[in-house]
């Protein structure tokens, strides 16, 4: 048994990205006392930091097995086992699934007596391996319409499947993924610039046609907060004052004079981070993210595999993305869109996929470490 237990320890410690799974570990914490605080001050109903602290125990249990029996070409390679599974899941859930308040989102399921889970997180994780592994098998003639056409199909359903639940922000996301994973496969700068002329066309028709009244006020009070001060721009004008407030040090995690800032656990941790911790909190916060996005970034530039190239570019596209936009949101220069802060945001779903994907990234980072050093 002992022995078994050092053989396991040392193939983790060998394979394992300890540096970036230190940091994430160190933000989830951070969120759980967060969480914590927030719930002592009245401003959350139920219990959010018990359920954080059991999805990134669980997140961690995936990395650990994930490193230690998995390789990412293999995992890739099943993709015909999970990809349908999970677009099944995603089109029973726009039908049947369930709104939360003051969303018209059909993103989540119950599992009766238990809890509620968001299949649109696990959406991405499979997502990422199974674009990956396309791309990897077509990289040479990416740019032939015989290859280009499915493999757009591939992104459109990606993106789509998560639009017919209505869920906006995370649609966002998989797109910047699919556009993110094709830049780095090589798709033509004819076919790159055609898309950015043919987005910058469909502007009008988008703010027109397809946004609501209330996503079309959420972006014109960037411009004019005061003039809806009292509506849309209630949440973000609150969470600058929270900010604000918070001055360079903070004033305490349990301080009692926290200001309420909607969503305040979820989409906007943000804010009561800089509340709590001031602005030295939030330049740490973000230091952290930012050297987990570009330690998965580097893993990918030197990977020798295709598919491992493909998995970071996603999963750096997933988390970068949601990091500015996050951010943005709460300084109120991005409009609110309902994405997360990786790691921090209360949602156990989410955390657990975060895990997930750089349990993906560490994959690549193992097989690095294998190519360079030989295998351990």
């Amino acid at each position: 048994m002992g022995k078994w237990i050092s053989v396991f320890w040392g193939r983790f410690r060998h394979r394992a990205d300890r540096l970036n799974l230190t940091l994430a570990l160190g933000l989830s914490a951070l969120s759980v006392l967060c969480l914590y605080a927030i719930y002592v001050a009245g401003y959350s109903k139920d219990r959010p930091w018990q359920i954080q602290a059991l999805a990134t125990g669980l997140g961690l249990c995936g990395v650990v097995v994930m490193v230690v029996f998995f390789d990412y070409e293999s995992l890739a390679g099943l993709w015909r086992f999970y990809y349908p599974l999970a677009a099944a899941l995603m089109i029973f859930t726009a039908f049947f699934g369930d709104t939360r308040p003051g969303s018209n989102n059909r993103s989540w399921l119950e599992i009766p007596g238990l809890t509620s889970f968001q299949p649109s997180e696990i959406w991405k994780f499979a997502f990422i391996l199974t674009f990956a592994w396309h791309l990897a098998k077509v990289r040479e003639d990416l740019n032939h319409p015989r290859c280009l056409i499915p493999v757009l199909l591939n992104a459109g359903i990606g993106v789509g499947v998560v639009l017919l639940q209505k869920d906006t922000g995370v649609a966002l996301v998989l797109a910047v993924i699919a556009a993110s994973m094709l830049f780095v496969a090589g798709l033509s700068r004819r076919f790159l610039l055609g898309a950015l002329g043919a987005g910058m066309v469909s502007v009008p028709v988008v703010w027109f046609q397809l946004l609501s009244d209330f996503q079309r006020e959420r972006i014109l009070s960037l411009f004019d907060p005061q003039q809806f001060a009292e509506t849309t721009a209630m949440q973000q004008l609150e969470g600058l004052d929270s900010l604000g407030s918070g001055q360079i040090f903070g004033i305490g995690l349990f301080a009692e004079n926290h200001n309420y800032v909607p969503e305040m656990y979820n989409d906007f941790i943000f804010t009561f981070i800089g509340e709590s911790f001031g602005f030295v909190g939030c330049v740490a916060v973000v230091a952290a993210l930012s050297i987990i996005c570009g330690r998965i970034l580097w893993t990918g530039a030197v990977s020798r595999s295709y598919v491992g190239k493909y998995i970071c570019t996603g999963v750096f596209a997933m988390l970068a993305f949601q990091i500015i936009v996050n951010i943005g949101m709460c300084l109120m220069v991005l409009p609110v869109i309902g994405v997360t802060l990786p790691l921090l945001s209360y949602g156990g779903t989410s955390v657990l996929s975060v895990y997930l994907s750089l349990g993906l990234a560490m994959l690549v980072y193992g097989g690095n470490k294998k190519n360079m050093f030989g295998s351990r």
